[in-house]
């Protein structure tokens, strides 16, 4: 009783240990992968809101570019520059209206400055500046070229107060050597323009800022009056190029910085959001994560303990019968259950192997490992099968086809009576009948050198082979090689008997020598020898050509090993389903039945019938399929596309897989439908969802849209956009903000 008890207690402590751990994993698991999705979360949001502010700053930098541009090619101004004169005229007067009424609507726009070639020469000033500001802007105009526009520099104002602007302007000069004939500039505000650029909700713990390469602040939304950092702003800008994110411990609460770089303007588009705010739902759930990881393991236990006492009653059983069985029933008074039944198991194996041996020495293989008899019948242990020191083979025969007039073991009895005829006075021939209809023959020489003749030794089988095929009782022989030691009798007869496996994929053949097996080819038989054979069951035109590419399927493989041979027509009986669409039964379970049906047959003209039979199976299960059907096939699977377009695992293979249909046969039922191959359908619905989010998820870059779809590579699905519409996705976008704003 006690020792029941003591095993019953190491299940129900084994099965709540177990338990109690997988819980504990799963929660820590659970809680560091939610947090990690909570910052990833926040990371992302913060990451969209800084591309769309890099996008909206961008737009509103080539908005004022636009600008300088339209006024430097007004020919009054151009005029203006190049002559200095400022008289009244009404097309001048109607140009200067227009840079004032720029400054009116632009609010951020503060200045502009038209330069001649050696001064200004007029300008409208909101901010007005210093003189010498206004002289080192006219110098930098001077000897600066168009794509250095635009340009952030330190400005005073006439008061002396200093400013930093950003100064857009439009010159002529190309290059370094390029004359100059004067230029227009614009200066932006960007106080001002931060209040365009950032809208911040009341509460928002997240701070916005743009950053110069110094780490100067430049624009930056409300900062709930406390400043950035300094020491965060140098970690900012000493980062790498790009978009990332880090966690700053300042003097103050950590904070998840995430920032973005942009290489056209040298701009740091910054977020900062306290820390614990970007972990607040995992904190919110850690209390009811506790909870309920104690609840579980409550519920551990008490399944445990029920489990326990389940487990226990047939285990104890079962040890019990195993201990009985092995007869030890010493082995229940010492030591413990496990010990015991695990030592009495070892004994009980080792006497199911001893029984396994003498069962495999019974019958056939007792009579193969025995010696000849003497002719008194007393066993002799010395005997040796004919001469002595003699060579010997093992004939395997089967009968095939059984005549009208004569039963199976009648034409068995024949045929190895024949085969004594044939080798008399070269070899005693001994015979074993394991069943009916099949013989089992060990041919030793009666004369040492019997069988020296190689080639006169296969004559004799050969002329044995043609007499033993007779209309309606056709036999066929399995030859092992020749051999003098007696203890490879049982090798020698595996050989016979596996060569008699050959007879079924030779026409006109009924006899194998092993010797004639060992130099077929061992590798798998290649997919391209099913073809013919699967185009003669697709296309209705070619159905009168399945007997010849069976035929020539056949022929192709007794060139291989009969397992290989067995294996490829097992795999091309299973593609002929698949090809049929026989429904979702189909499993490798499928191949080994065939390959246990091919295994048993043994006539060539069975096995070429049962082929022919699966191939016109499927023609009719094929020609059985109406346009309805074939229809709402295709139906489903383009439905199915649409719905997981943007899986990157999507393809035609695991489609028609899940459909129980062969790839080839959903191919041709997909084109039918679309107009078009499964890639590129595919393909066009991926690019038709992008189409949509680049106009309305603006804060999604290229590479999330590129994931969005189902693409891997962003760059894969640029091109391919860029194939189908003849433009990139990024201009594509600009050309629609563009369009939508004019």
């Amino acid at each position: 009783m006690g020792k029941r008890k003591r095993l019953y207690t190491r299940f129900f402590i084994s099965l709540t240990t177990i338990s109690v751990c997988c819980i504990l994993v799963l929660a820590v698991v659970i809680f560091f992968w939610y947090r990690n999705i909570s910052i990833a979360n926040v990371n992302k949001a913060n990451r969209n809101v800084l591309l769309n502010t890099e996008t909206v700053f961008m737009n509103y930098k080539e908005i004022v570019q636009n600008y300088t541009m339209d006024f430097y090619a007004n020919p009054n101004i151009n005029a203006l520059m190049l002559s200095g004169d400022t008289g009244w005229s009404d097309q001048l007067y109607s140009a200067l209206s227009q840079i004032k009424g720029a400054l009116v609507v632009n609010q951020y726009l503060e200045n502009a400055y038209i330069f001649g070639v050696d001064e200004p020469v007029a300008m409208f000033e909101n901010m007005p500046l210093s003189p010498e500001s206004k002289l080192q802007l006219a110098e930098r105009m001077r000897d600066s070229r168009i794509v250095e526009s635009p340009f952030l520099w330190d400005a005073a104002q006439n008061n002396g107060a200093p400013v930093k602007l950003m100064t857009v302007f439009y010159n002529d000069r190309a290059f370094a050597d390029s004359e100059y004939y004067g230029a227009v500039a614009l200066t932006v505000n960007l106080s001002k323009l931060q209040n365009n650029l950032f809208t911040q909700a009341e509460g928002e713990a997240t701070r916005y800022a743009v950053l110069d390469d110094n780490g100067t602040v430049l624009m930056h939304s409300a900062l709930s009056g406390q400043p950035l950092e300094s020491g965060m702003l140098e970690q900012v800008v000493k980062s790498s190029p790009g978009q990332d994110s880090f966690v700053y411990k300042g003097a103050g609460e950590p904070r998840l910085v995430t920032y973005v770089y942009s290489l056209q303007d040298n701009l740091w588009f910054i977020s900062d959001t306290p820390y614990k705010d970007s972990i607040r739902d995992i904190s919110s759930a850690r209390n009811l994560m506790i909870t309920l990881c104690l609840v579980l393991i409550a519920a551990a236990a008490l399944v445990s303990g029920l489990i326990s006492r389940r487990m226990y009653q047939p285990i104890g059983r079962l040890f019990g019968n195993i201990l009985h069985l092995s007869g030890n029933e010493e082995a229940l008074k010492t030591g413990s259950d496990f010990a015991a039944a695990s030592q009495e198991l070892e004994l009980i194996g080792a006497r199911l192997n001893q029984l396994k041996k003498e069962s495999d020495d019974s019958a056939l293989m007792r009579w193969l490992l025995s010696p000849r008899r003497a002719p008194d019948e007393s066993v002799n242990p010395n005997m040796r099968l004919g001469a002595t020191g003699g060579a010997y083979c093992v004939c395997v025969l089967a009968v095939l086809e059984e005549a009208p007039a004569a039963g199976l073991q009648q034409i068995c009895s024949e045929a190895v009576e024949q085969i004594r005829t044939g080798f008399s006075g070269l070899a005693a021939v001994q015979a074993f009948h394991p069943h009916e209809g099949s013989a089992v023959l060990i041919l030793s020489e009666l004369h040492s050198g019997s069988f020296g003749d190689y080639a006169l030794y296969r004559d004799h089988w050969e002329s044995l082979a043609v007499w033993l095929t007779q209309p309606g009782a056709r036999c066929a022989l399995g030859i092992s090689g020749l051999a003098e030691d007696l203890s490879l009798l049982k090798p020698k007869y595996n050989e016979a008997a596996n060569g008699l496996q050959y007879v079924k994929f030779h026409d006109q053949r009924n006899i194998i020598f092993a010797d004639d097996t060992i130099h077929l080819n061992n590798s798998p038989v290649p997919d391209s020898t099913f073809e013919p054979v699967l185009q003669a069951v697709r296309l209705p035109e070619q159905r009168s050509h399945i007997p010849q590419a069976v035929e020539r399927l056949l022929a192709v493989v007794t060139s291989y090993r009969i397992e290989q041979a067995a294996i490829a027509v097992s795999r091309l009986a299973l593609e002929l389903e698949r090809t049929a669409g026989l429904g979702s039964d189909i499993r490798h379970s499928g191949f080994l039945d065939h390959y246990q049906v091919i295994w048993q047959i043994q006539s060539y003209g069975k096995l070429r019938g049962w082929l022919e039979e699966c191939c016109y199976t499927a023609t009719g299960r094929i020609d059985g399929m109406s346009a309805v059907q074939s229809r709402s096939i295709a139906a489903e699977a383009i439905f199915y596309i649409r719905e997981h377009y943007n899986d990157p695992r999507l393809s035609l293979n695991s489609l028609a897989e899940k459909l129980s249909l062969s790839p080839a046969y959903l191919s041709r039922l997909i084109a039918d439908e679309v107009g078009s191959s499964f890639p590129d359908f595919v393909n066009l619905i991926r690019l038709e969802q992008a189409q949509l989010l680049l106009v309305n998820e603006l804060a999604l870059d290229i590479r999330q849209i590129a994931e969005q779809v189902g693409y891997n590579s962003s760059t894969y699905f640029t091109t391919q956009f860029k194939k189908r519409y003849g433009v990139t996705p990024s201009k594509w976008r600009m050309s629609h903000i563009l369009q939508s704003h004019g």
